[in-house]
């Protein structure tokens, strides 16, 4: 009984009282209308009753534990399988990033950018606003705002929503299949 949760223990416990409750009224029902010159079939619907009733308690008491321990196991099965594909699907997706990230880096080599460039226009791909990219940097959102467009102007786009959109609007969603 270790090995069951708290809340567990506690529906057995009542289970278990609940059986020695019909088991003890029971057996004083029975003796009491035996004395009271109960009929036999009387008797018998009583005793049927209550053994129905100990029977279904019996029942409860057995195999909740059983269901409770298939299912905790289907749960930890789904819950590995999930970490596979968690795993899985991370390990494909640091290969790419690291793939786009060698790209977008060769493309600031052609832009001719200075490292800060670089780090503003990164973290301006990444969605960073230029207080952020500011802070970030330990400068001002002034000097952030004329990197940027030092960016701009080397990369002969207009604005953030250009510099994002040259490295990602070939992205798109995988198609679905028919």
């Amino acid at each position: 009984m270790n090995n069951i949760e708290p809340a567990h223990q506690a529906e057995r416990i009542l289970t278990a009282g609940a059986l020695m409750i019909v088991a003890t009224t029971a057996v004083f029902d029975f003796f009491q209308d035996l004395g009271e010159g109960a009929s036999v079939t009387e008797l018998v619907l009583d005793l049927g009753f209550s053994v129905f009733v100990a029977g279904a308690l019996i029942y409860i008491w057995i195999r909740r534990p059983q269901a409770t321990a298939a299912r905790n196991r289907q749960l930890k099965l789904a819950v590995q399988r999930t970490r596979e594909d968690v795993n899985l699907w991370k390990s494909k997706a640091a290969s790419m990033l690291r793939g786009l990230g060698e790209k977008i880096d060769e493309q600031f080599e052609a832009w001719d950018l200075t490292a800060a460039e670089k780090d503003v226009a990164l973290l301006l791909i990444k969605g960073a606003s230029l207080k952020e990219v500011a802070i970030s940097r330990g400068t001002t959102e002034r000097t952030v705002r004329q990197q940027a467009s030092a960016v701009y102007t080397k990369a002969r786009l207009e604005n953030r929503a250009e510099l994002a959109a040259f490295f990602l609007e070939d992205l798109s969603l995988p198609h679905a299949s028919s």
